[in-house]
């Protein structure tokens, strides 16, 4: 006979298995994530970073004539150079030491570009010698930019290695009076719909704008290269823009906007991309992914870096004195962000250390394309972060309302010292109000200002877990330490303010 309380110890056993088969339906297997990463940066390394001694080397002065002297431009020879090497390559370009000054080069499969110590190619600063030119890949930068120095589209199989400067010469007077994503200065390096791209050992310094711009590329591996971006607004140090299959390690970037920054600003997603022993200055944000996130972002992980103040101290053109943010997620344009894990990271100076956000100013990326539909966010990760002179404005992670939330987040061995205060008046901020205004537009955590705590804030979250996670405050600040409203599913353990 079935008794009352077998049914109730069969449904409680039904309950268990249906709640437990959701959690492991729904759980971030962060480190399957780490291994199939670290499996695509190996074959990346093996097939990328391989020794090319054994291809025919060119030299541009020699074998094309190349003027050196830095006085004279020599796009013209060096173009030669590059269309010689690809129809008989693949081959080595050399550099020898000298200045090369030139407009734009377009790229060609096939060349790798090796510049020795003491060779520096200059960017032209006369708007003349540089190509007009928009790619098939139809995409949002389109009205930004038409020009780069060096461009490469539909290529396979190229790298620029060695131990010379390229610099863009973006400091040029020329410049100065040009506005915010003028097309007038152009990119550094842009490369567009390539595959089997490697870049080592170079200093890469002060383009007109954004300085390395891969878009919708594929196998692209960078590593122990130095940038120094600092000339004009929107000197990002590197975008990495709807590309697949990416490994990037060892590098420090030093830029007034965006340092390392992923971005979607077409259809194709930024997927399978490992970032790691990096080091990233910015006065805006050091490691990002957004704010274009048309195509979305699927499995990523940068671990292993630090967001540490810029060398040129509190002299900026964009952004703040110090860093706006050490770590930004943002999904403003459509597109699905899934799977992202930031892993040891140490941030210092940064007023935010972490700023997660669901917006919905849903640009189009062409004026012909539909306009997107509000994105999504889920499976984010945060683990092992130290962080020491944050605030006033507190880390935050919001989805858009309680329909369109951000899900299971986990913030795990969190270290947050804070020693610049709020005051009272941010006590009663509308958190609402403040969405409601900034998420149809351009959110950062600059925008949103000062919150109602001085830690953490967080609202419209489906599955929030807060594990050993510490804030210091090093200053007297009237405000809580948490926030926690209109979120589902919050577990909380080992959670403290001192």
């Amino acid at each position: 006979m079935i008794t009352k309380l077998t049914i109730t110890i069969v449904c409680l056993f039904a309950f268990i298995f249906v709640n437990n088969s959701i959690a492991q339906k729904n759980e971030f297997d962060n480190l399957k994530l780490a291994s199939d990463l670290e499996i695509m940066a190996r074959n990346l390394e093996k097939s990328l970073a391989v020794d090319r001694s054994n291809l025919t080397m060119f030299d541009v002065v020699k074998d094309f004539g190349a003027i050196n002297t830095g006085l004279t431009i020599t796009t013209q020879q060096l173009q030669k150079a590059i269309d010689s090497c690809s129809s008989r390559g693949p081959a080595r370009l050399y550099f020898p030491n000298g200045i090369y000054l030139t407009g734009t080069l377009i790229l060609k499969s096939g060349v790798h570009f090796e510049l020795a110590e003491g060779a520096k190619i200059l960017g032209s600063a006369d708007e003349k010698d540089y190509q007009v030119i928009y790619p098939a890949y139809k995409n949002n930068t389109d009205p930004q930019v038409n020009k780069s120095l060096f461009y490469g589209e539909n290529v396979d199989g190229i790298s620029f290695t060695g131990k010379g400067i390229i610099d863009f010469n973006g400091t040029n007077p020329i410049y100065l009076h040009t506005g915010n994503n003028d097309p007038r200065r152009p990119f550094g390096i842009r490369i567009v719909s390539s595959k089997n791209i490697y870049v080592s050992g170079l200093l890469l310094l002060n383009s007109p704008q954004w300085l390395q711009h891969y878009l919708d590329c594929e196998n692209l591996m960078v590593e122990n290269i130095n940038v120094f971006n600092h000339a004009h607004q929107n000197n990002d140090g590197i975008d990495i823009d709807g590309c697949r299959n990416v490994y990037m390690r060892n590098s420090r970037i030093d830029s007034d906007d965006d340092g390392i920054c992923l971005k979607s600003n077409g259809p194709s997603a930024c997927e399978n991309v490992l970032i790691e022993n990096c080091v990233a200055s910015s006065h805006c944000n050091a490691l990002k992914l957004g704010t274009e996130s048309t195509g979305g972002f699927k499995n990523i992980i940068f671990r292993n870096c630090k967001a540490i103040q810029s060398v040129t101290g509190h002299h900026k053109i964009n952004g703040i004195p110090t860093t706006q943010s050490a770590i930004t997620l943002i999904i403003t344009d459509g597109g699905q962000m899934e799977n992202v894990w930031f892993d040891n990271i140490e941030s210092t100076d940064c007023e935010t250390p972490i700023f997660v956000t669901l917006g919905n100013r849903s640009r189009k990326y062409t004026p012909s394309a539909p306009k997107p539909a509000i994105g999504s966010i889920r499976n984010i990760l945060i683990s092992n972060i130290k962080a020491t002179g944050a605030g006033p404005k507190a880390s935050s992670i919001t989805g858009l309302n309680n329909t369109y939330q951000v899900y299971n987040v986990i913030l795990k061995n969190i270290d947050i010292k804070l020693t610049h205060p709020g005051n009272a008046k941010d006590k009663d901020v509308d958190m609402v109000q403040i969405l409601q205004e900034r998420k149809p537009s351009y959110p950062s955590s600059d925008a949103f200002g000062n919150l109602p705590s001085y830690g953490l804030y967080c609202k419209y979250i489906n599955g929030l877990q807060l594990d050993h996670v510490e804030f210091k405050l090093q200053c007297t600040d009237p405000r809580q330490a948490i926030i926690i409203e209109d979120c589902d599913k919050v577990v909380r353990q080992n959670v403290k303010s001192i």
